[in-house]
């Protein structure tokens, strides 16, 4: 963070802070609201535990969100441990509906139903259950693939359910990939640069004598390339086999996820076309500024409580653009000592009040949608993401207060622009790392909710 002179513009703190209030509100309606999990097995049949006098022909699951067959896992694991993998359809009723025709003889014994969807946080979700089918006159047994009436069906026990780890019982938790995250957190956070320096030049009174030209478009081109590599990552680490086929591509983008990416990549790539190739400068501004409000519907925000977590996803976002722009903005300038140099430096300080307090407030957002209770923090991998990224804020914090009491009152000295630099030099460096971790962030299951609501129901494998 930049150091606030004292001459900052008083209307830009008040707005602020009514931005502030704003977000905050909009944080307290998602605590009433409640989050949303991923996509949620809500019942099936047979349903779980459920015993049977003859085997099942079909097996039919209800999820809580539209799922796609083609991007979707339906096996049954016989006595034997020998898995079966059926021909997955949505029922031609509801596309909330798995449907799969058992087309062997299963015999008698316990079967465990092993299934996999992509939820619409773009992760792959999955569990199991089991069922059991014995050969007997018992008249409680069921004789037409379902449970008796005492034996419940809308709830799966959560003994029988793989939660965000692997329980022995369900199918192994598929590891975060690194590159993967390593390449969203770069590509986004190069893009964000490329837009907040853009943002920055355009708008300077002097934007054609500080335009920081080649900054900005390798920026961009960086992003965007990284981001085109990243989505044939993603595709491949949700696809069922992990490997893309004609088919699995036509169906994913035919999935909102899907398009979602798509377009995500697509606006990156036209900014790049159009700083690179065309040199429209607002143009590209305005791709990229897309490209960042997509980014925002992407991730757990598409899953939980979207109607405010994507606002407050694309206000953080655009937030930490300005925030970071500004910095590296900063840097450049301060190859120069003349007026307009200095000025910039305090304009942009005067925005990056407004920036902080953007990210905090809907970091804080954020935090409440995805984070089930404050123990969550110290518990979960991803409140212990959560936690880096409040500490590392706290540090940036602690650099704009060294800027602004000892360096920014000093900067018309003839040693002052470097040292200043030098400071947020050394901020740029933390700043690239919070936008790692978001990158990881993106990929890292959230904590449930409550035992309550997810007991028997899913679990993370990506």
């Amino acid at each position: 963070m930049i150091g606030f002179p004292r001459s900052h513009d008083r209307r830009s703190e008040r707005a602020a802070i009514v931005l502030l209030f704003l977000v905050l509100l909009a944080g307290h309606a998602g605590v009433a609201s409640g989050a949303r999990l991923h996509a949620t097995l809500l019942r099936s049949s047979p349903a779980a535990k459920s015993r049977l006098a003859v085997a099942p022909d079909t097996i039919r699951l209800v999820f809580s969100e539209q799922v796609v067959p083609e991007l979707s896992q339906i096996s049954i694991v016989g006595t034997d441990g020998r898995s079966i993998s059926l021909k997955v359809a949505n029922d031609p009723h509801d596309v909330h509906t798995l449907v799969s025709r058992v087309a062997v003889a299963l015999g008698s014994g316990t079967f465990k139903v092993v299934w996999r969807v992509l939820s619409a946080d773009g992760h792959p979700v999955g569990g199991n259950y089991e069922f059991t089918v014995a050969q007997t006159a018992d008249p409680t047994l069921s004789t037409a693939g379902t449970t008796a009436p005492a034996v419940p069906t809308t709830s799966l026990p959560v003994d029988s359910m793989s939660t965000h780890g692997h329980t022995g019982n369900g199918p192994e938790e598929k590891p975060v990939p690194i590159l993967a995250s390593l390449l969203r957190g770069l590509g986004l956070g190069l893009l964000m640069a490329g837009v907040g320096v853009l943002f920055f030049g355009l708008t300077s009174r002097d934007h054609r004598h500080l335009a920081a030209r080649t900054l900005t478009s390798r920026s961009i081109t960086g992003g965007a390339v990284l981001l085109v590599i990243h989505a044939v990552l993603w595709m491949k680490h949700i696809a069922p086999n992990g490997a893309l086929s004609g088919a699995f591509v036509g169906s994913l983008l035919g999935s909102f996820v899907g398009r979602v990416e798509a377009a995500r990549t697509a606006l990156a790539l036209l900014a790049f076309l159009a700083i690179v190739v065309a040199r429209r400068r607002k143009a590209a501004l305005v791709l990229g500024v897309a490209c960042i409000v997509v980014s925002g519907a992407i991730g757990h925000p598409a899953a939980i409580d979207p109607s405010l977590a994507v606002p407050a996803k694309v206000v953080h976002l655009i937030a930490a653009s300005v925030w970071l722009g500004g910095l590296i903005w900063l840097v450049w300038l301060a190859r120069c000592d003349d007026a307009a140099c200095r000025l910039e430096a305090r304009r942009v300080s005067s925005l990056a009040l407004i920036a902080v307090i953007l990210i905090a407030a809907s970091g804080l957002v954020q935090a409440v949608l995805f984070l089930s209770t404050p123990s969550d923090l110290i518990h979960t991998t991803y409140g212990k993401l959560v936690l880096a990224k409040i500490i590392g804020l706290a540090l940036l914090v602690g650099y704009g207060a060294y800027n602004r009491l000892g360096l920014l009152p000093a900067i018309d000295a003839v040693e002052g622009p470097r040292r200043l630099s030098r400071s947020v030099r050394q901020e740029i460096v933390l700043v690239t790392a919070l936008i790692l971790i978001g990158g990881f962030l993106a990929y890292v299951p959230t904590p449930p909710v409550s035992p309550a609501l997810t007991a028997g129901t899913t679990g993370s494998i990506g």
